[in-house]
């Protein structure tokens, strides 16, 4: 999964991180008009149900109660784009990997992080979530560069990834918990 061409040295590696936090900046400010409308539109109690259907159909789905998918885009980055030179490559791959529309996700917590910016933090926020969850991208990118094996990384997170979703939504939860109880509804 991620031993890629992409990891030519700490100045790709660079470029890819960049690149993850603007493909997720952007995504956040598409999603600024949305987030606008329908928190105009929407009383506040029918935007806090809509969201909490949303969280609990991804804790199911993440689960494995339901055995369905939200939309993803599953298929890789062409690699045409990876071989890109001066970091380019890099930053193109990176930005499309931050938007979270261009391969895969791993489970449903960045559709919790979407419908919360559209249905209940204040619309302007949209931006600065879709940059945290592209930041929260290059945590994978410094614990592979970190790890030097990017086989062995993989065959570790594989290992691991039902505790690394539990501790994924445990976090979530307690946002969700603060974020709930700082709401006026």
């Amino acid at each position: 999964m991620l031993a890629s061409s992409v990891w030519r040295g700490d100045r790709s590696a660079a470029y890819f991180r960049r690149g993850l936090v603007l493909g997720g900046a952007a995504t956040g400010v598409l999603a600024l008009l949305p987030a606008a409308v329908a928190q105009a539109v929407l009383p506040a109690g029918w935007r806090w149900a809509l969201y909490a259907l949303l969280v609990l159909v991804c804790a199911a789905c993440d689960g494995g109660l339901v055995r369905w998918r939200l939309p993803q885009n599953a298929r890789q980055v062409p690699s045409s784009i990876i071989v890109d030179a001066g970091g380019a490559g890099a930053l193109r791959f990176g930005f499309e990997m931050g938007t979270g529309l261009r391969t895969y996700l791993p489970g449903h917590l960045p559709y919790v992080a979407l419908g919360g910016a559209l249905l209940v933090a204040p619309w302007w926020l949209a931006p600065v979530l879709g940059a945290a969850f592209g930041a929260a991208r290059t945590v994978m990118v410094w614990a592979v560069l970190a790890g030097g094996d990017a086989t062995a990384w993989d065959a570790a997170h594989r290992r691991r990834r039902h505790l690394l979703a539990a501790v994924g939504w445990a976090a979530a939860a307690v946002c969700l918990a603060v974020a709930a109880a700082a709401t006026p509804c």
